[in-house]
């Protein structure tokens, strides 16, 4: 804050004024060497920090080191306004007073990018209330961020000397506030992209089963698998054809939806995969994508549950008139896999699938018509009836059993 003194009245071959001017040259040198040392103490602070609070707090504590002031605030800038004012010492002073578009020592330090150095403060203005003032802009690449503030109340308190020790502070301010808000910006960003991949998978959890949905978002792909044993169940609706014609589409929707949904939580119940429903068809299986070796039994059980409640909501219709289902349930070996680029589908391949559609359209309606090698894994658990052998198309006669009910 010194200022050098005239030569005027000084002998500059007199000794004593010589060793006079060199000892206050080097205290200048030095007090301008301790400054210029405490503003990069106050670079390394900030810079190990991308948190915006705690840069502020830091230069906070640590500018008294490079001027004397009253106040010391940071205006910050966001398209082009003022978005607040933080105070670091001193009285607060009210950001809402900031309008760019004035003529005082801020609105111009803002609009020119450069320092403005204020010995008599105008009334009515920005830190109106201090006579001194520095306020030093934030400069980006994109322009200024926003403006540090010092100010005092003594007249013409601030050189040329201060404005220079302030811009190294400014300069390295702006550079710890960009990396901040581009820090602030990445967390943004990441928020948003962990909420995108959350919502990704759980549609993914909707239509794929949760190890299938984990090996396709670890790996990107999904090795096809042999099942040894597994069990496939699918259900139709009788006469839905019919029934489309007399309900209004919405209605048929609606009773779709409610029937489906019973059917899911079911499923869900007994350990079973869904796999897809095509029109009025339903299709699981019990055994994948983990094995279970209980995969027979709980399919049975769980088309016992659907039987039972497609028979109570007809009754529950008026006049007793509802849709009656069938279901065929055949167990044997298959393979399960993913199939799809843009849309994935988890789905079964093999005899065992092509047997439980035949069988299901074989049974009697209200019925559940399983096979012989389903019914030799739950004969000791289930009531079953043999029907005979029965004609199926593409495999002859082969024998079939109705499921009556628990043991």
């Amino acid at each position: 804050m010194s200022q050098s003194p005239s030569h005027a009245g000084g002998d500059e071959s007199d000794p004593t004024y010589l060793l006079g001017t060199n000892r206050r040259l080097l205290a200048e040198v030095q007090a301008l060497s301790s400054r210029i040392a405490a503003v990069n103490e106050i670079a390394t602070a900030i810079n190990r920090t991308l948190d915006l609070e705690e840069i502020l707090r830091i230069v906070g504590r640590q500018a008294k080191w490079l001027l004397d002031y009253e106040h010391f605030s940071v205006c910050l800038l966001r398209g082009g306004v003022c978005q607040r004012v933080v105070t670091l010492f001193g009285p607060a002073e009210d950001g809402s007073r900031i309008d760019l578009a004035d003529h005082d020592a801020l609105a111009r330090a803002v609009r020119t990018g450069q320092p403005q150095l204020v010995r008599e403060a105008p009334a009515g203005a920005f830190l109106s209330s201090f006579s001194s003032q520095v306020i030093l802009p934030l400069g980006s690449e994109h322009g200024v961020i926003g403006t540090a503030n010092f100010a005092s109340r003594a007249a013409s308190a601030y050189t040329i000397e201060d404005i220079r020790i302030g811009y190294l502070l400014a300069l390295q301010l702006a550079a710890a506030l960009r990396n901040a808000a581009r820090f602030e910006e990445l967390g943004h960003l990441n928020a948003r992209l962990n909420a995108e991949k959350a919502k990704a998978e759980r549609l993914m959890l909707n239509i794929l089963p949760a190890p299938i949905a984990a090996e396709l978002m670890r790996t990107g792909r999904v090795e096809p698998v042999h099942f040894a044993a597994a069990s496939v169940l699918f259900t139709d609706f009788t006469d839905f054809t019919r029934r489309t014609e007399e309900l209004p589409p919405a209605e048929l929707v609606s009773e779709l939806d409610e029937c489906f949904s019973f059917f899911d939580g079911v499923v869900l119940h007994h350990g079973l995969e869904k796999l897809k429903t095509i029109g009025d068809s339903y299709m699981c299986v019990g055994g994948i994508p983990v094995p279970d070796a209980r995969h027979a039994t709980n399919s049975v059980s769980a088309a016992l549950e659907i039987r039972d409640f497609v028979r109570a909501r007809a009754a529950s219709k008026a006049g007793g008139v509802g849709w009656d289902i069938r279901i065929g349930i055949n167990t044997g070996p298959l393979l399960a896999g993913i199939i799809g680029r843009a849309k994935f589908s988890y789905d079964v391949w093999g005899d065992t699938v092509n047997l439980a559609s035949r069988l299901e359209t074989s049974a009697v309606p209200g019925t559940i018509n399983i096979s012989a090698s389903t019914f030799a894994l739950v004969q000791d658990r289930f009531d079953c009836v043999h029907r005979g052998k029965i004609d199926v198309k593409g495999k002859g006669p082969i024998d079939m059993y109705v499921v009556l009910g628990r043991k």
